[in-house]
């Protein structure tokens, strides 16, 4: 291994750890919405509460489904960008 390589490998493994320390600042400190641009009891929404209570395990914070249907799933991308404070705890 080179020179190059050992640098590359070495700020890399800084990035890392550094990126570590980012995430132990408590993101999710609050609940999270998941804008779902589908009707409820469909396929895809059982999918994505599933999903939801999965996650909701994981991060130790609730995530709240808000289905947003219609325009051919544009509606809730377009609710997320019209409404939704730019801190991670929205997501489309």
């Amino acid at each position: 291994m080179g020179i190059v390589q050992r640098v590359a490998l070495a700020a890399l493994a800084l990035c890392a750890w550094a990126g570590g320390a980012a995430l132990a600042q408590g993101y999710p400190n609050r609940a999270i919405t998941l804008i779902v641009p589908w009707p409820a009891g469909g396929s895809t929404d059982t999918h994505m509460r599933k999903l939801a209570e999965l996650a909701s395990r994981r991060l130790g914070q609730p995530i709240v489904v808000e289905n947003k249907p219609g325009a051919g799933g544009m509606l809730g991308p377009a609710a997320m960008a019209r409404g939704a404070t730019p801190d991670g705890h929205t997501l489309s």
